[in-house]
């Protein structure tokens, strides 16, 4: 079975909802997971500007649920 386009909805009940809010959620989720790992470890005060390192961490996982959608298909 193929997975669905990035551009499909997801269904939650009876409600459609896009793709695109869901898997922006998805993203924003496990970059605040991420994000708290590094303060854990200490990480950020190595990273110049911690915030535009946390955009570019959100950027990057959505990038990679958009090109890769059926990674979170089994989970929604």
């Amino acid at each position: 079975m193929t997975p669905p386009p990035a551009w499909s909805e997801y269904s939650f009940g009876e409600v459609f909802i896009a793709s695109a809010p869901v898997t922006a959620t998805v993203a924003f989720l496990l970059a605040l997971v991420v994000h708290r790992v590094l303060v854990w470890l200490k990480f950020y005060r190595w990273v110049w500007h911690p915030v535009l390192f946390d955009t570019a961490m959100f950027v990057v996982f959505w990038a990679l649920l958009v090109r890769f959608p059926q990674a979170i298909n089994g989970w929604l």
